[in-house]
């Protein structure tokens, strides 16, 4: 008990001098390249927070509470500051790697008791370690799982995604919805070709159906696009006949285009979702 007291008292007393140790190793190893940019002002306070609540997680009773209180919010801020994850890790051995060559420098184990004594201390000292790995870990993937759901957020709510279960409900309102733009799309177009006699700017308010039909049906959405394009042209021909064809044409391609566009980075999205929820299933099985 001796020699862990020892050890506590000169992290506690030594805490800025060690934490400046740190920060010379840290901002130049070659696991750590992130830091290397970072001004040594502003990396030296983790090191301090840390070895300032060092005795209080390393006597508590106990020190699995103790660390995940302590680096659970330390990963939070690692986070947040846009440090990768692994190095955040081993910015953190460093730091335990520091102590042990401080107090070696300083000779506190010198009688062959304190050097045996040690050992616990080492193995306990390991033992937070350890555990702060766990909480790191853990902190950063549920602040990358809250980072892709805020980021996520705007387009689940273009999907219409209902909850489990739901999704023939879901389907049902889907295909309700373009139903009535489908038919606004068409008695647009007829009033503005065959009643005002134009086809300019309208013809944006129909990339509202093929949008959010690409976005639904993947694929399968396109067929929206055809039938607007050839609706329009079909229009142009019957309604406008002054007006030139080729505009309603190159628009009716451009509609296509769009929507396969769309549908394809759909496609993509929804298969990241697949393999994000594979692997939230998985890790939640372990």
């Amino acid at each position: 008990m001796l020699a862990s007291m020892k050890l506590i008292d000169l992290v506690e007393s030594h805490a800025e001098q060690i934490a400046r140790q740190w920060s010379g190793d840290v901002v130049k190893h070659q696991r750590t390249p992130f830091y290397h940019d970072l001004p040594r002002e502003r990396i030296i306070p983790q090191a301090i927070q840390f070895y300032d609540n060092f005795r209080r997680i390393f006597t508590a009773k106990n020190p699995y509470e103790a660390a995940g209180e302590f680096f659970s919010r330390y990963a939070e801020a690692r986070y947040n500051e846009g440090i990768p994850m692994h190095e955040a890790i081993y910015a953190l051995i460093l730091m335990r790697r520091h102590i042990w060559l401080y107090a070696e420098f300083q000779a506190i184990f010198i009688t062959v008791v304190e050097q045996r004594q040690a050992l616990d201390t080492l193995s306990r000292t390991i033992l937070m370690f350890d555990y702060a790995m766990y909480f790191i870990t853990k902190t950063y993937q549920e602040q990358m799982r809250q980072e892709i759901d805020r980021k996520t957020g705007a387009i689940r709510l273009l999907q219409l995604e209902g909850p489990a279960g739901d999704g023939k409900q879901t389907e049902g309102m889907k295909k309700t919805i373009m139903t009535i733009l489908l038919m606004a799309a068409v008695g647009l177009t007829y009033y503005c070709h065959a009643v005002l006699g134009t086809g300019v700017i309208f013809t944006h308010l129909l990339y509202i159906p093929i949008v959010l039909a690409s976005v639904w049906w993947k694929r399968t959405g396109v067929i929206v696009s055809l039938f607007l394009g050839a609706m329009l042209m079909l229009s142009n021909v019957f309604f406008l006949e002054e007006a030139p064809f080729a505009d309603d044409l190159i628009r009716a391609c451009m509609f296509v285009l769009i929507s396969a566009v769309i549908a394809l980075l759909s496609e993509g999205l929804t298969t990241a979702k697949e393999l994000y929820a594979f692997a939230e299933a998985k890790r939640g099985t372990e």
